[in-house]
């Protein structure tokens, strides 16, 4: 009897003490911040929210079309071959405060290889989600400079602007399953770098549109009527060429504007001259979105709160002018695909 009444004490004792169930789930360990300067709260969850799941077509779409970027710098003469410039030029110790800050390593040395790591990173989350939030985490010295600074990643999900301030909400199933608290962040707008999906390109609601289509088309290899027909031993006319093929064909229908070929699929389906004005396409959205990522970068190294008064730029890369060019030799018939492949070739 006793022991039934110290518990029901510790019981209604702790609802007392939190009536709201706002700090039930909270470990210290997974609540505390990389940094101390870190406004944004780390939410482990919040994939699990979305209608579609990142598999599938869907996640060759999204692994094509981000890979193809920016140039891998651990290759041999890739850093020569694409220098990266500063203007005006800063010392090698600012080079390498932006080099980390881009890289998010806490050893990079070499500026090229930290935008192309930047470039590729936010696309990737860009492709996936159709908008991206980054968090500008600044360490001062004495005198009040910045001695360097980190991007974090934060997650779109429960994520709103309001006047002059983003507002990150942490609700009760987030809560409890990155074991933190129930909270509401708050961050000023200066300090977020946000990139949406260009609109050129129907913005986020058509990239939506597209991966949750595709991951509807992903789920089965075989329908499920085909399966309850061969359990019973029963021919339905069902023929599984065509049942791909036709999946092929919505889905180039549907990916037709970012230019995807699914891996070559395309082949046995279209002649070369429509496969070449695919590649086209694609090659042009991915120069739009580099360009996109870059542009947005400089404009938060030169205002508030960071005010680096700098530019920086990555030689020898195609822009979009580039493919337009190579679509009109094309349509001319002035050009051979393989110097189509070479003249935008990373």
């Amino acid at each position: 009897m006793n022991n039934f009444i110290k518990k029901s004490k510790e019981i209604i004792t702790s609802f007392l003490r939190d009536p709201l169930f706002l700090r039930r789930w909270e470990d210290r360990w997974h609540s505390r911040p990389r940094n101390n300067n870190q406004l944004s709260i780390d939410v482990r969850s919040w994939r699990k929210r979305k209608p579609y799941s990142y598999r599938g077509d869907g996640h060759m779409f999204v692994e094509d079309m981000y890979t193809g970027l920016m140039p891998f710098m651990h290759y041999r003469g890739e850093r020569e071959k694409y220098p990266v410039k500063v203007e005006p030029q800063i010392s090698r110790e600012q080079e390498r405060m932006l080099a980390q800050a881009l890289s998010g390593r806490e050893h990079a040395f070499f500026l090229g290889d930290g935008i192309c790591e930047f470039v590729r990173d936010t696309a990737h989350s860009l492709f996936i989600d159709g908008l991206v939030f980054y968090e500008i985490i600044l360490q001062r010295n004495s005198d009040g400079n910045v001695e360097s600074f980190s991007l974090h990643h934060i997650p779109p999900f429960r994520f709103f602007k309001f006047l002059n301030n983003y507002y990150q909400f942490v609700l009760w199933d987030d809560a409890k399953d990155s074991r933190i608290r129930v909270q509401i962040a708050k961050i000023p707008a200066k300090n977020i770098l946000r990139i949406d999906f260009p609109k050129d390109y129907g913005g986020k609601r058509r990239l939506f549109n597209v991966l949750k289509r595709m991951w509807w088309l992903s789920q089965e290899i075989t329908p499920k009527f085909q399966m309850e027909a061969m359990e019973k031993n029963k021919d339905i006319g069902f023929k599984l060429e065509d049942y791909v093929k036709t999946k092929y064909l919505e889905i180039a229908k549907l990916v037709k504007g970012f230019g995807w070929n699914q891996r070559q699929r395309s082949d046995n389906y279209i002649t070369e001259y429509y496969s070449m004005l695919r590649f086209l396409r694609e090659k042009k959205l991915e120069a739009a979105i580099r360009e996109l990522i870059i542009a947005k970068l400089n404009e938060i190294l030169n205002q508030d709160p960071l005010n680096l008064g700098i530019k920086v730029t990555m030689d020898n890369l195609f822009a979009p002018g580039d493919v337009d060019r190579q679509k009109e030799l094309l349509e001319k018939g002035e050009v051979k695909f393989m110097d189509i492949f070479n003249a935008l070739k990373i």
